[in-house]
């Protein structure tokens, strides 16, 4: 499930919990939230950043049947064959 920040539209008239932001997991199915849960203010949806897996090398066959993957290779005649 995704992670959703979300902040008071009026941080001076929030509770305690959206003045200073927060964050909530929910389904992608359910709309976004229009108000705090704890004291029902309006809030905004803040847009955040998200992480991706940087690799700085090409994965080796060692490090792909380390990580737990089936390695494969194509040989001629069509077939795949096990490294």
């Amino acid at each position: 499930m995704p992670i959703y920040s979300y902040i008071a539209e009026k941080p001076e008239e929030g509770c305690v919990r959206c003045k200073k932001g927060f964050d909530l997991r929910r389904p992608i199915s359910r709309p976004a939230l229009t108000h705090c849960p704890l004291c029902r203010k309006p809030v905004i949806k803040l847009v955040t950043s998200f992480s991706t897996p940087k690799i700085t090398k090409p994965l080796s066959v060692s490090d792909a049947k380390a990580a737990g993957f089936t390695v494969l290779e194509k040989r001629i005649d069509g077939n795949y064959e096990r490294l």
